[in-house]
């Protein structure tokens, strides 16, 4: 079971149980205890809810939008996409992780110098659900010594957590590290490859001023897959993006 299963099937039953134990008190304790639970796992499983804290917003600046990359660098893509951007005068945010960047830190230094932005994704893209404040707390700090050491400055002070899964304390104690916690529009679900195409057309419907959209240069679950769709796919989207008069800039920019 992959460690995202695993953090749904966890959650899952604890939910259940707490409920299962209220039931065995009486209906009403059953219901109220399935309200809460219900709630804990919106709050838990949606990046945009706001009910442990609304994530960073994006304002609607004309002729602006953030392109944004999880899970690299990885050497295969992330350069590529970077180079590409460049040449054609946008500027990216990437989400990367610890463990990447300290498996190719000449790819973070390049993206980077080619005027891109990086920012924690965490260190090893478990899911947080159900990690205490002292788990987070070294996450973030792994991943900012990791781009530190490679680029020579800390990342930018943004955090979006592995498939922006939080928990309620989440968010104060990136918060009192002196990062936002960051999500995305929409979804586009590169990962799932359903080719370059299906990719580009699932992006122009979210793309507008101030829009974040949400997608990636690796493989979070340390598997390898190829993130060689959304290279393909990359040329497409930024030409839907010129024709709306709309230029990537850094995520930062725009919060």
């Amino acid at each position: 079971m992959s460690s995202k299963h695993a953090t749904w099937a966890a959650c899952g039953g604890l939910a259940a149980g707490a409920v299962g134990i209220a039931a065995a008190r009486s209906q009403r304790a059953a219901l109220a205890t399935a309200v809460v639970a219900g709630a804990w796992l919106y709050g838990t499983f949606d990046a945009r809810s706001r009910l442990f804290g609304a994530p960073a917003g994006a304002r609607a600046e004309p002729g602006a939008f953030a392109l944004t990359f999880d899970d690299g660098p990885d050497p295969r893509h992330t350069a590529a996409i970077a180079e590409l951007l460049r040449e054609r005068g946008h500027q990216a945010t990437f989400f990367v992780l610890g463990r990447a960047v300290r498996a190719h830190p000449e790819v973070a230094a390049a993206t980077a110098a080619a005027g891109h932005e990086l920012a924690s994704h965490g260190d090893d893209h478990r899911l947080l659900a159900l990690t205490p404040p002292s788990g987070v707390r070294a996450q973030l700090r792994a991943a900012e010594e990791a781009v530190r050491d490679a680029t020579g400055s800390p990342p930018a002070p943004l955090f979006r957590t592995p498939h922006g899964v939080r928990s309620p304390w989440l968010g104060a104690v990136a918060r009192a590290a002196g990062y936002r916690v960051c999500a995305w529009d929409g979804s586009v679900f590169d990962t799932a490859l359903p080719g370059a195409d299906v990719i580009a057309e699932r992006v122009r419907p979210l793309l507008g001023p101030g829009r974040v959209i949400l997608l990636h240069d690796g493989d979070g679950s340390g598997g390898g897959a190829s993130r060689q769709q959304t290279v393909q796919a990359l040329p497409a989207i930024l030409d839907a993006a010129e024709a709306q008069g709309l230029r990537s800039v850094p995520l930062s920019a725009l919060l």
